[in-house]
């Protein structure tokens, strides 16, 4: 599995992606991106990353327009392999 990392664009928009850092030295191919979105109260809402589009193949972003990356916590990291995969697991300790 590819590197995933939390992304603040110099647009100011935060994203959640997996990283391959393969191509060139001033860039960074992002896939299944994932934008955050606050949605008050101390909580995040998840929204694909143009949509629109067919960026979850994979999109180039120059590393000059990348403020910083960083790896998310666990919490916002099982909180995006779930939105990608559909499946829904429960929170640690939790027992069903």
């Amino acid at each position: 599995m590819k590197d995933i990392k939390l992304l603040r664009l110099t647009s100011g928009e935060e994203i959640i992606a997996e990283i391959d850092r393969s191509g060139k030295e001033t860039e960074i191919t992002i896939t299944d991106a994932i934008i955050m979105i606050p949605a008050g109260e101390g909580k995040i809402g998840f929204m694909p990353f143009m949509p629109y589009t067919k960026a979850k193949n994979g999109l180039t972003l120059k590393l000059a327009d990348i403020m910083f990356m960083t790896d998310p916590v666990d919490e916002l990291l099982n909180q995006f392999k779930q939105a990608r995969s559909g499946i829904v697991t429960p929170p640690q300790g939790v027992i069903i």
